[in-house]
């Protein structure tokens, strides 16, 4: 796995560093033997509320079954760790398993290297180049910048910047079908909708 690129995140539950790199390492290793990729794995607090997300993806894309699948094993696994009295797992949170949806987000420089060519969207915590939004082509890619090409030729981002990133899709506009005499006009965009299934619940 790669090296983290998307900065701080704000961190729940009480964990000390090397327990929730312990959960991580341990949810990445149950979503690999499943046959799936682990994208993310983050403890954040969204809307007042302590979330424990797992994102996952895989060639043929997620759905809510593979959800299901992840969400039920990591909660075996947590359900071990209480039962062995390891670490106070007894606070009150959310499993929210994932998928990355059409605009993938990065996380690690090897994601970088991966999608080399493919469109991102980067929003940095401070001005680069006198902006915090950069829509460009990953050029290329270290461990410590990515070099997008823009419209005024080449821009280095350095990762320590990076708030949030991630591709750009740019979907094909339905064609207008030709109209029939006596039919009606259709229209509409068809919608990606992203799979989340799996919320836990542990009692206070």
């Amino acid at each position: 796995m790669g090296k983290m690129v998307l900065g701080k995140i704000k961190t729940v539950l009480g964990k000390t560093t090397s327990e929730k790199e312990e959960l991580s390492r341990a949810i990445e290793t149950i979503v690999t033997e499943l046959g799936y990729e682990c994208v993310n794995v983050a403890l954040v607090t969204e809307e007042g509320r302590p979330v424990l997300r797992v994102m996952i993806d895989s060639l043929g894309g997620i759905n809510v079954g593979d959800c299901e699948v992840v969400s039920k094993s990591v909660n075996r696994y947590l359900d071990g760790k209480d039962a062995r009295g390891a670490g106070d797992w007894n606070d009150r949170y959310y499993l929210e398993v994932t998928s990355p949806g059409l605009e993938r987000p990065l996380f690690t420089s090897g994601d970088y290297e991966r999608f080399r060519g493919k469109e991102v969207r980067i929003k940095t915590h401070a001005l680069v180049d006198g902006r915090k939004t950069h829509v460009g082509i990953i050029e290329t890619s270290d461990d410590t910048s990515v070099i997008l090409k823009v419209e005024e030729g080449t821009r280095r981002v350095p990762f320590d910047d990076v708030a949030r990133a991630t591709l750009v899709f740019r979907g094909l506009e339905p064609q207008e079908p030709k109209k029939k005499p006596g039919t009606q006009k259709s229209s509409g965009k068809q919608k990606a909708v992203d799979k989340k299934c799996g919320v836990r619940r542990l009692p206070a």
